[in-house]
């Protein structure tokens, strides 16, 4: 099923009219691209001028890179708007959560009525294998 998530192109299924056999390929990104030449790579180090890179047959690597270089330049002006600094940290829970520790320094609380449970147990365990030694000599 080929569904159109752009909210401004909404229309409900019926009214669609897409053809089954369309190929996917049509859709896809090719993987293999072509490697970008030297001379490309030289002008985004700083080696080369752009005018010497555009005479040759990279044009279009240089109006995609001068497109990038302005998209970065305007996505690092952009700021956070005011009190998303102040709801993120109402966020974060005040209190350190016990699963951070590592379990040996994790604080221990036992009840007096297992301490002397196991301590009966130690006993026991302690009687019997002293009675195991004892008669097998």
């Amino acid at each position: 099923m080929r569904e159109n998530l752009d909210p401004r192109d909404w229309e409900s299924p019926a009214q669609r009219d897409v053809p089954a056999d369309r190929p996917l390929a049509d859709r896809e990104v090719p993987l293999g691209g072509r490697d970008m030449p030297a001379m490309i790579h030289a002008w985004l180090d700083g080696e080369l001028p752009e005018s010497a890179v555009r005479h040759a047959d990279g044009a279009r690597d240089v109006d995609f890179w001068l497109r990038v270089d302005r998209e970065m330049a305007m996505r690092r002006r952009m700021t956070t708007p005011v009190g998303v600094l102040e709801r993120v940290m109402e966020a974060i829970p005040s209190a350190v959560p016990s699963a951070s520790l590592p379990w040996h320094r994790r604080e221990i609380t036992v009840s007096p009525i297992a301490a002397l449970a196991f301590t009966a147990f130690a006993m026991a365990v302690g009687v019997l294998i002293s009675l195991i030694f004892l008669h097998g000599r």
